[in-house]
């Protein structure tokens, strides 16, 4: 008898959204959309890209990347979305900030931290921590369910219901240069890569989380640490309005599975994108 009460509880409560606990949940972007049309050609022209996770074997055609049924009604949703359109447009101006140049296919990179303002404090570190919330939300069959232990509760509360951060979360951002140095044009967009939990540093290791979008690297910081060597302390950005990005060689290595990935892929996207007509020349860079 408890069992099926408990089943029952749970098949009502899944066709309500997870926050307000009252609307209707929708099928919820788990990367944004806007990001994922980033890395298409023509994204009017019903252009398709594969979702791979080479560890699990997992490959699978996607339009506009994967969503999630059973986890946010359209209000609670467009919180979010006011966090992701504003990371969205800054992220597009920081890509175009010069860290080094390109002579056919040398790179020459500046490694250092390069200086940016925001807009409205903490509004970045509350996208990135919504983009975990829904990852650590869907379903835990998906490949790409991640598992942050009370930090989804913490991040639930920061996104949602306007908690203040706390002091063992934080975020700073890092240019992706294996995007830069691989592709024709160092200011476009070419993947993005759904999220990662572990440890960062060498002497004074981290847990964090990270993914790649709109050519950016995210790290999110989920330790009562205070700093680590894996990055300089200017570029946390909780709670600041100045902040810097970082600009690392060891990004090339964050990604460095990416050749395997396409080469996998490859034919799947000439079958699934056959009528679309690419250009047959390198796009121009973006100055």
């Amino acid at each position: 008898m408890t069992k099926s009460t408990g089943i029952a509880t749970v098949a009502a409560d899944a066709v309500r959204c997870r926050i307000c606990s009252v609307g209707k949940p929708i099928r919820s972007h788990l990367i944004p959309e806007a990001f994922i049309k980033e890395i298409f050609y023509d994204p009017k022209a019903d252009e398709k890209h594969m979702i791979v996770h080479n560890e699990k074997g997992v490959k699978q055609a996607s339009t506009t990347g994967w969503f999630e049924k059973g986890i946010l009604c359209s209000d609670c949703d467009g919180v979010l979305g006011v966090y992701e359109e504003a990371a969205l447009k800054l992220l597009r101006r920081l890509r175009h900030d010069k860290i080094g140049f390109k002579v056919e296919t040398s790179s020459t990179i500046n490694a250092k931290t390069y200086p940016f303002r925001v807009t409205v404090v903490d509004e970045f570190v509350r996208f990135a921590c919504g983009i975990l919330w829904k990852y650590a939300s869907m379903n835990p069959t998906n490949a790409a369910f991640i598992v942050i232990g009370p930090h989804k509760q913490i991040f639930e509360d920061v996104c949602f219901r306007g908690s203040a951060i706390p002091h063992n979360v934080d975020v700073f951002i890092e240019r992706d240069l294996f995007s830069f140095a691989a592709f024709d044009d160092p200011n476009d967009v070419y993947y993005y890569r759904t999220p990662s939990v572990g440890l960062r540093g060498t002497r004074q290791r981290v847990r964090m989380a990270w993914f790649s979008v709109s050519g950016f690297t995210i790290y999110v910081k989920m330790d009562d640490a205070r700093s680590s060597d894996f990055v300089p302390n200017r570029c946390w950005m909780r709670g600041k309005k100045q902040c810097y990005f970082n600009v690392n060689p060891r990004s090339l290595t964050v990604n460095n599975d990416m050749p395997r990935s396409m080469n996998w892929i490859r034919p799947d996207l000439a079958r699934l994108n056959r009528k679309l007509v690419f250009p047959s020349s390198p796009r121009p860079w973006k100055q």
